[in-house]
């Protein structure tokens, strides 16, 4: 990391051996962010967190309306995707939207998008409402 992190910095969820590409956002949370987001959720699962984005975090209320109504009129990179992004698949709400994010994480890249298979609670019924909404770059 470059100059190091912040004191008040939380690494706990980081997955700092994540292969990073040019234009992503990292965003690491504090001490004080990490414990709202644990007093307010109430299963491990809710606790999880997406911190890489490809979103640069400077849009304005409308432009995140017209980023949702894009994003159902193009192709989810399953590999570049945020949780919310993730959502707009059919058939994938947040539960299995944070298993891609925690498998892509762990696992590396989708080199095809048959790979998203391999996740958790995607089955062929699952497979074939999203196949033709996702892509990998």
């Amino acid at each position: 990391m470059l100059g190091g992190v912040r004191e008040d910095a939380s690494l706990e969820d980081i997955n700092l051996a994540y292969k990073l590409e040019d234009g992503m956002k990292i965003h690491i949370p504090t001490k004080q962010e990490r414990e709202n987001v644990e007093e307010t959720n109430t299963t491990q699962e809710d606790k999880t967190e997406s911190y890489v984005t490809t979103s640069s975090g400077v849009a304005s209320n409308n432009e995140s309306i017209e980023n949702k109504t894009n994003i159902q009129n193009t192709k989810v990179n399953i590999n570049t995707a945020t949780q919310t992004q993730l959502e707009t698949l059919p058939g994938i709400g947040p539960s299995t939207a944070m298993k891609i994010i925690t498998y892509r994480n762990e696992k590396g890249k989708f080199s095809k998008i048959e790979d998203i298979k391999e996740v958790s609670g995607i089955g062929e019924a699952k497979w074939e409402k999203i196949k033709d909404f996702i892509t990998v770059k």
